[in-house]
């Protein structure tokens, strides 16, 4: 293993190790001669075949160019040491992601990653011969901040050693250093050799995963199942996330035959299926022509949530015979918006002649169909019903009106939450400590953020009803009176998280917490770069808690006490940020906390400031509390 701070080629110097595993490490490392961060590989190979197989791979993929696909830079050997040098790609993969969101990806977002990946196994498959990956997993794949998808270089993330290969559509070569059990298909377990549908069916099985949150049964399994005369244990997608398309669910489980000739033949008729389930669904849920002489509104109610059963769109309601001139009074509900493209914001809609934004879907106008005298009366019906326009925000300290000034387009804002929009800013400070620097360009996507920390009283709440333990510093299975409204503290990261579950909600990754306490403009503090004494509780302004919300200084979106009262879990492990490194080299389970407490300074109660806390186990976790976040569905 290499320390960090090693110089390779003399131009490498290694940062800190990102992973390893039984066949070679990988590492982040400054490229001295560029001033760029990179990604060193290094094998532990001991054999000239398994030298030959990292050799092929850094040649083959130097060979590619395809936005999907990661750019070799270097191949030296240096000492006993093989490297690779690659592109670095920061953030978490789609398996550690989906760990952190609890719960599916979208299906409009899977279906866009992987149509980006069968074009670039459609390029990997038309060489001659074939270029099959044989390791294509929710572990291998990387979101960029611009939402693209990335095939991390078969192993990268884990540190594994080179796996890819040139293989023959009839070849019966074995993959130098295996598989992954859940997303291999059976020729590749049993060693008969893998073509390019060998990566399709793996593809499959990785977006049965996202769509559905679970992990595929394994390809042996399922044929023992069978050869006992069992059904295949492998469910459709659409069983067991109704947001799946029937279309899709059934694409993938052709694409995951065990039979290998039973699966689409290549990447681009795969790919041309992926659209035609697209289509279908566009076509499924089109909406019904206009109808002449009718009254028009672009305000509407929200669709339906993901997870409640499509129902087809009634028919249109006739004119009795005996009135022949006044058709009955219907109002026309906009078809339910296909499962896989919900993932936008809440209704828009704060008058009856607003432009509406529905999830995601801009609606063309609907008709009404009324008669003359009756216009009015719809009209003052419907801007006095407005079921799509939501309750009005909650907060303190004027959290609710600041939330508004910030442009939320979400009306319909969970109870105690600030709407977050999202977007492109610079997180950390070139003039911090090293845990600050350097500053780096990120984007999130728009949340929901707890306006206050998680209160004492909201914890006794999930104590009571789940039996899980108090914090320590309760003496009794109840918070010490009088401190109801003080933030919970003395919980580890495993209470926080489990609270956030009990929640339907979820704890906040780090570039989120920082999004939302500084905004776009790149505050220091929430309220803005110069500290005011007041607007914090930090810097000697109390010696104690206070209640959440007491202080003055809320961000931009309405979020109280980011800084000062409690410190706050996120969600992230705690490395170095791009370019810059930790002096102290953390072990096992290390999570950021954020914010300060009631104890830190000015200088140390700011919007950058981070800090490393164990998830668990006996420590003094007595300043440190937390605040959850709600995805925008």
């Amino acid at each position: 293993m290499l320390s960090p701070n090693t110089i390779l080629r003399e131009r490498y110097r290694i940062i800190h190790q990102l992973g390893h595993g039984g066949m070679g490490a990988v590492y982040q490392a400054m490229d001295e001669n560029l001033s760029c961060v990179v990604a060193v590989k290094e094998t532990f190979a001991t054999t000239d075949e398994q030298r030959r197989a990292f050799r092929r791979e850094a040649e083959l993929l130097a060979n590619l160019s395809h936005p999907t696909l990661p750019r070799v830079m270097d191949h030296f050997t240096h000492g006993e040491g093989q490297f690779l040098v690659m592109q670095f790609v920061p953030g978490h993969d789609l398996a550690e992601l989906l760990e952190l969101r609890e719960q599916p990806f979208a299906v409009a977002k899977v279906i866009e990653w992987a149509d980006q990946l069968l074009d670039a196994l459609e390029e990997l498959h038309s060489s001659d011969p074939p270029i099959v990956h044989r390791d294509i997993k929710p572990a291998n794949l990387k979101v960029t901040p611009k939402g693209k998808v990335l095939l991390l270089d078969f192993g990268l993330a884990k540190g594994v050693a080179g796996q890819m290969s040139t293989a023959d559509v009839d070849s019966h070569g074995k993959s130098i250093y295996g598989y992954t059990p859940n997303y291999a298909p059976l020729e590749q377990i049993r060693g008969r050799g893998t073509d390019p549908r060998s990566d399709l069916y793996s593809l499959a099985a990785t977006m049965w995963t996202l769509l559905t949150g679970e992990v595929p049964p394994d390809a042996l399994s399922r044929v023992a199942e069978k050869e006992e005369g069992n059904p295949d244990p492998l469910r459709a997608a659409h069983e067991i996330s109704p947001q799946v398309p029937t279309h899709l669910s059934n694409l993938l489980q052709q694409a995951m035959s065990l039979n290998r000739n039973q699966r689409p033949a290549t990447a681009a008729e795969m790919r041309n299926a992926l659209r035609e389930v697209r289509q279908a669904e566009i076509e499924h849920t089109t909406l019904p022509l206009q109808r002449l002489n009718a009254l028009t509104s672009t305000s509407l109610p929200p669709a339906p949530p993901p997870e409640r059963t499509r129902k087809a769109p009634e028919p249109a309601a006739q004119s009795s015979p005996s009135s022949p001139h006044v058709p009955t009074m219907r109002v026309d509900s906009p078809p339910p918006v296909p499962t896989w493209e919900r993932e936008g914001t809440a209704s828009t809609a704060n008058s009856f002649a607003g432009e509406a934004e529905s999830r995601g879907r801009s609606w063309k106008p609907a008709a009404l169909i009324v008669t003359g005298g009756l216009v009015l009366a719809i009209v003052i019906g419907l801007v006095a019903w407005r079921p799509w326009a939501g309750k009005e925000q909650s907060g303190s300290n004027g959290a609710a009106k600041t939330n508004q000034q910030a442009g939320s387009s979400a009306t319909n804002n969970p109870a105690g939450m600030a709407y977050v929009p999202g977007g492109e800013f610079m997180m950390g400070r070139d003039d911090g400590d090293e845990y600050e620097r350097p500053a780096h360009k990120v984007t999130v996507k728009r949340f929901f953020i707890d306006i206050n920390e998680v209160t004492r009283q909201q914890y006794q709440d999930f104590v009571n009803q789940t039996g899980h333990a108090a914090p320590a510093n309760w003496k009794s299975k109840a918070f010490p009176a009088g401190t109801g409204q003080q933030p919970v503290t003395d919980v580890t990261w495993d209470d926080a998280n489990a609270y956030a579950k009990w929640a339907s909600k979820r704890l906040p990754t780090e570039e989120e917490w920082e999004f939302a306490a500084r905004g776009t403009d790149g505050r220091r503090y929430p309220w803005g770069n110069d500290w005011k004494t007041g607007n914090a509780n930090a810097d000697d302004a109390s010696k104690s808690l206070m209640d959440a919300g007491s202080s003055k200084g809320a961000s931009a979106y309405g979020a109280t006490d980011m800084v000062g009262n409690a410190w706050e879990w996120t969600a992230t492990k705690l490395v170095a940020y791009p370019g810059g490194q930790l002096s102290k080299q953390t072990t096992g389970d290390v999570r950021v906390i954020r914010g300060g407490s009631y104890t830190e300074s000015k200088d140390e109660a700011t919007t950058t400031y981070r800090r490393g806390y164990p998830a668990r186990g006996n420590y003094d976790y007595a300043k440190t509390g937390f605040r959850c976040v709600k995805d925008v569905n």
